[in-house]
C-alpha cells in the first residue's frame, strides 16, 4: 500500500457507509403552539425534522441546549433521553402520552400546546439492523445538519421536502418511501459529518483514520476481512513494532485491533445473512472464520442468537 496515496481513506469511508442498514419509521407529526415542551425517553436512535418554526433540543447530561430552525435535521444517535421545547423554562411532557391524548388529522398531524408561535416537527426512530456496526462506537451523541444557513446543503432541503410531500400526499406506499428517505437523510448526515471532521478530529475513529499507520490498518481490516489477521501480521504490514501498534490502535480507536476486527466480521456476516441465501460455510469463510462452528460460536456470543435464527427472523421481517 502506497503511504503517499490517501485513496484508501475514501475506500474506508465507502465500506463503512455501505454497511449501514437501518429500519426507520415516522412516529409523530406534531404541530405545537408556544408554550410547549415534549420529553423523549431512551427509545433508541431518534431523528427530528423541523419543518416550520424553531425550538430548543436539550440532551440529557448536556447543559447547553441546541437551537433548531426550520429545515434542520437532527439525529440523537445513541438514543439518549432528550427534550424539545419552545423555551428553556417550559415544562415538558412525555411525547408518547401526549400523542395518545390527541386526535391526529388525515395526514397524521396532531396539535398541542398554547396559542403562541407555531413549530411543526417530524419525529421518528432508527434502528441499526446490526448492533455491531462500527458507527455506534464513534458517532457523536447528536448529529445536527442545519438547513437554512448560508450555503446549506441542497440534499437536505430536497429530501426533507420529498418526505413532507409524501406524508401530505397520502399515496399508496408513502410510509415505506418516507422510511427509505429517512435512511438516506441519515447516510447523508454521516457524509456531512465525515467531511466536516475528518481533518480536525483529535480523538476517536476519525482521528484514527487520519493517522497514517492506524488509518492504513483500518483499511486493511475493512478491505480484507477474510485474512487471518493477528496483531503481529498487522504490525508487520505497517513496518512498526507490535507493542507500539497495539497501544496506538487502542488509544485512537478505543479497543484492541482484534476486538475491532471481530465486530467488523460479525457485522459483515449479518449483512450477508439478511440479504443473501449464501450457505453458512460460505459466509464463515468470507468473514475470516476457519470453520462454521467457530463462526456460529462467535456470532451467537456477539448477537445473542445463532446465524440461522438471525436469518430466519430478518427474512420474515423483510418487506415483500
Amino acid at each position: 500500500m502506497n503511504v503517499a496515496d490517501d485513496s484508501w481513506r475514501k475506500l474506508l469511508f465507502d465500506d463503512l457507509l455501505r454497511g449501514v442498514r437501518l429500519r426507520s419509521s415516522v412516529y409523530f407529526r406534531p404541530e405545537f403552539g408556544a408554550p410547549w415542551g415534549i420529553r423523549i425517553a431512551d427509545h433508541g436512535t431518534a431523528f427530528h425534522i423541523v419543518s416550520y418554526g424553531k425550538c430548543l433540543l436539550q440532551l440529557k447530561g448536556v447543559e447547553t441546549p441546541v437551537s433548531l430552525s426550520a429545515g434542520d435535521f437532527v439525529v440523537v444517535t445513541r438514543g439518549d433521553a432528550h427534550i424539545l421545547r419552545d423555551a428553556s423554562s417550559t415544562p415538558a411532557v412525555d411525547i408518547f402520552g401526549l400523542a395518545k391524548s390527541c386526535t391526529p388529522d388525515r395526514n397524521a398531524v396532531f396539535r398541542a400546546g398554547g396559542k403562541g408561535a407555531i413549530t411543526r416537527l417530524v419525529c421518528g426512530g432508527m434502528q441499526f439492523e446490526s448492533g455491531t456496526n462500527p458507527l455506534l462506537a464513534f458517532l457523536p451523541p447528536l448529529l445536527h445538519i442545519k438547513g437554512i444557513e448560508e450555503g446549506a446543503v441542497a440534499w437536505l432541503r430536497l429530501t426533507t421536502e420529498h418526505i413532507l410531500s409524501e406524508l401530505d400526499g397520502g399515496r399508496p406506499g408513502a410510509a415505506e418511501v418516507v422510511n427509505r428517505l429517512a435512511d438516506i437523510l441519515f447516510i447523508q448526515a454521516l457524509r456531512a459529518y465525515f467531511d466536516e471532521n475528518a481533518d480536525i478530529a483529535e480523538a476517536g475513529w476519525l482521528a484514527a483514520v487520519r493517522d497514517q499507520q492506524i488509518g492504513r490498518a483500518l483499511a486493511l481490516l475493512h478491505g480484507h476481512l477474510h485474512q487471518p489477521w493477528t496483531v503481529d501480521s498487522l504490525a508487520h504490514h505497517l513496518a512498526v513494532s507490535r507493542s507500539a501498534f497495539a497501544a496506538k490502535f487502542r488509544e485512537l480507536v478505543g479497543e484492541p485491533p482484534l476486538h475491532y476486527l471481530t465486530r467488523l466480521r460479525i457485522n459483515a456476516a449479518a449483512v450477508r445473512l439478511r440479504s443473501t441465501d449464501d450457505k453458512l460455510s460460505v459466509i464463515a469463510k468470507a468473514t475470516g472464520y476457519e470453520s462454521v462452528a467457530a463462526f456460529v460460536k462467535s456470532f451467537k456470543r456477539h448477537m445473542g442468537t445463532t446465524p440461522g435464527d438471525y436469518r430466519q427472523v430478518r427474512s420474515a421481517a423483510r418487506p415483500v
